[in-house]
């Protein structure tokens, strides 16, 4: 059940200074196969790699470290995390559409319109702050079913919902599932710390679940709102293995139909 208003974000954003489209959280991601930008011809590359004491994806980490935690070298989102996320890889990149569908909600007689992903979008990459003070970026699960909710401590169906999600994780993660957490606010609508974020994961036994820090919104244009068509947290959204939406914010809290 969702029961938070959209209103507790639009106060937010009312309050807010104006948003710097620069620094934006969905910027364009960089070249595949390295930060040169030199790529192999399918844009992902053979998973052997290659010299082991090389990194050939220039992603901070080896191929012989990549070969033993099972992710691509030559793919540089996968790599891995302290967290042990499902991570995946694609054998040619995301093509972003962004946003194609536009929500709407009325907050004291205003209409408020945003950008919002609908089925078939498949968003840029984005890349936020986990409970081990790593950055993780989406693009680190295509090839995985990923689910993604938008939460925030003060919300109690958020955290109803949170009590569930690490069985979910557990029973589909050989099935290709991972579980992504963006929380929008800490119990107070804070920017979510570190500690926060540790606290949440703690608190409903997280074991491969991160739990992200997500800014707070300048403009509608903010992340939480591409993943929010209905203006009520939590949102829950299913991105297939090319990270196409394939459910948008419908209250299915279950991913066995696409498992």
């Amino acid at each position: 059940m969702k029961t938070i208003p959209m209103t507790a974000l639009s106060a937010l954003f009312l309050l807010s200074a104006c948003f710097d489209t620069d620094k934006e959280s969905t910027a364009s991601p960089p070249p595949f196969g390295g930060a040169d930008g030199d790529a192999d011809d399918d844009g992902g590359g053979d998973a052997d790699g290659g010299a082991d004491d090389a990194d050939d994806d220039d992603d901070g980490f080896t191929n012989s470290e990549e070969a033993d935690a099972g992710t691509n070298p030559d793919y540089i989102y996968s790599h891995p995390y302290t967290g042990g996320y499902n991570v995946g890889f694609c054998d040619t990149p995301p093509v972003a559409t962004g946003a194609t569908a536009t929500a709407s909600v009325t907050y004291e007689g205003e209409i408020n319109e945003w950008p919002t992903l609908s089925d078939g979008d498949v968003p840029n990459n984005m890349t936020f702050m986990d409970q081990h003070g790593e950055m993780v970026d989406l693009y680190s699960f295509c090839g995985k079913h990923v689910m993604i909710l938008i939460s925030a401590g003060w919300c109690g169906p958020c955290r109803s919902l949170a009590e569930t999600v690490q069985a979910l994780q557990d029973e589909y993660r050989d099935d290709g599932l991972q579980i992504i957490e963006m929380m929008t606010g800490d119990n107070s609508n804070g920017v979510p710390s570190q500690g926060f974020l540790e606290s949440w994961a703690d608190e409903y036994d997280f074991d491969d679940i991160p739990v992200l820090s997500i800014p707070v919104p300048t403009s509608y244009d903010a992340p939480q709102f591409l993943f929010d068509n209905d203006g009520y947290i939590p949102s829950v959204y299913h991105l297939n293995t090319k990270l196409e939406v394939v459910s948008a914010d419908e209250s299915v809290h279950d991913p066995g139909a696409w498992l």
